[in-house]
């Protein structure tokens, strides 16, 4: 019995320590390894950091360089900033022109209804002489609904009636109008204009000579304090259109020009 378990106990020293062996060697090679790539890391960041290091200071040289581009442009941009502002207040033609540009820009309409202006200031009336031009009838939409039929898988549309399609533009013509007016009084905030001779029309074809020109549909002078008494807000625009003394095209929508000859025009 002694010598049996000597040998037992002999026995499970060994694969103790076989085993202790396995785990030693296994943890040791994974020492060589971690070691090795630490190695190989080091030599890597040793080759990388000089060029890190070319591009980093390049980076800094090319940021330091935009600053100074954006200053410079800041600078630039906040002096015409403070001369436009001196010269509103002179009253200066260019600046008062340049000022209204600004705000007409930013007179945002509907894509299918796109607006554009020209204008000139008179110094010495303080008038603003003002022409809209509108989109032409016939680039307007005339769908009055579209609906779906969901046995056929088709949409179809229902046209308005050419009564609507005129009432619809010349409703447009008469909102363009006062908003016009209303934009340049409202942004002139130092009242440098005065008046405002505003015509509003269309660049087209005269349906009765084929020449190209502007065809007026409204025309109307405002007078600054006058206009700004007005509550825009509970108004119908033909109506003020008409207290304004405004000539309006008796039919837009087929380019009938407005009676322009009682309206002083710059």
């Amino acid at each position: 019995m002694p010598c049996s378990a000597n040998k037992t106990h002999e026995q499970v020293c060994e694969y103790a320590y076989t085993s202790h062996q396995a785990v030693l060697a296994t943890l040791k090679a994974e020492y060589l390894n971690a070691r090795n790539a630490y190695n190989v890391a080091c030599k890597r960041r040793e080759t990388a950091e000089p060029e890190r290091v070319a591009t980093l200071t390049l980076e800094r040289e090319r940021y330091t360089k935009e600053c100074s581009i954006r200053e410079a442009e800041t600078v630039e941009h906040n002096e015409a900033i403070d001369s436009l502002i001196a010269d509103l207040g002179y009253g200066a033609v260019d600046a008062v022109e340049e000022y209204i540009s600004i705000v007409l820009s930013n007179s945002v309409y509907p894509e299918h209804f796109p607006i554009n202006h020209e204008f000139e200031f008179n110094p010495a009336s303080a008038e603003l002489h003002l022409f809209v031009f509108v989109p032409t009838p016939d680039t307007i939409s005339t769908v009055k609904v579209f609906k779906y039929t969901k046995s056929s898988d088709e949409i179809t549309s229902t046209q308005l009636s050419k009564k609507s399609c005129k009432d619809r533009y010349t409703s447009a013509l008469n909102q363009v109008a006062l908003r016009s007016l209303h934009e340049v009084f409202e942004a002139d905030r130092r009242g440098i204009i005065k008046t405002i001779s505003l015509e509003v029309g269309t660049k087209t074809s005269d349906p009765a000579t084929g020449q190209l020109g502007f065809r007026v549909f409204v025309a109307v002078g405002a007078e600054r304090e006058s206009f700004l008494n007005l509550n825009l807000s509970d108004v119908d625009p033909p109506a003020t259109l008409e207290y304004l003394g405004a000539a309006v095209s008796t039919n837009p929508f087929e380019l009938v020009v407005a009676n322009t000859s009682g309206i002083r025009r710059s």
